[in-house]
């Protein structure tokens, strides 16, 4: 099943590099906050000509990344120097509201540019996104605390962040719609 849903991380950083590529540029040193597997870091390392890094709340890395284990759900790892992004592919729907706030801040001090790529709060997200979390992280934590576009939109602006949008049009038999920021000061 692993194997399965390694194919479908390598389409899905095809729909992230499509988002991300006017906001990253050849060479960016780039950390994959909530990296899981791996395996989308490591194709859009080498789809966009990145250096990529990662850090979670556990070590589930299928793929070589340099890595690093978060202290804790409410910590990024502590780095000695400053990345071009930090990414949040599909992640801060698994952590409360505050501490999504928390977070997107604790980056904010590593670098300039924050990139979010996160699912729309719609039923079929929800039960998919379930479903693909139980087979690859069967002990993560899923608050399912999904934002709509408004809701980030507000969030942003509330913190004094500046950011555009990308809306991803939802290719044909992929179960997922997307929404895609980048986030700065």
């Amino acid at each position: 099943m692993l194997k399965v849903a390694n194919i479908t991380s390598r389409y899905r950083a095809r729909l992230i590099a499509s988002a991300y590529k006017k906001w990253l540029k050849k060479g960016d040193k780039v950390l994959d906050a909530g990296c899981g597997t791996g395996v989308v870091a490591k194709e859009l390392e080498n789809l966009l000509d990145l250096r990529i890094y990662g850090c979670d709340i556990e070590n589930y890395l299928v793929v070589k990344i340099p890595f690093k284990k978060m202290p804790s759900d409410f910590l990024l790892p502590k780095y000695g120097y400053k990345f071009n992004a930090v990414m949040f592919n599909d992640t801060l729907h698994h952590t409360q509201f505050s501490n999504q706030e928390n977070l997107i801040m604790q980056v904010l001090k590593i670098s300039d540019n924050v990139l979010l790529f996160e699912l729309k709060p719609t039923i079929v997200n929800r039960i998919f996104d379930y479903l693909i979390n139980k087979i690859h992280y069967k002990n993560l934590d899923i608050p399912f605390t999904y934002r709509s576009e408004k809701q980030w939109e507000k969030l942003f602006k509330k913190m004094g962040l500046t950011f555009k949008k990308k809306i991803l049009q939802r290719p044909l038999l992929y179960p997922f719609s997307h929404i895609a920021y980048k986030i700065s000061k």
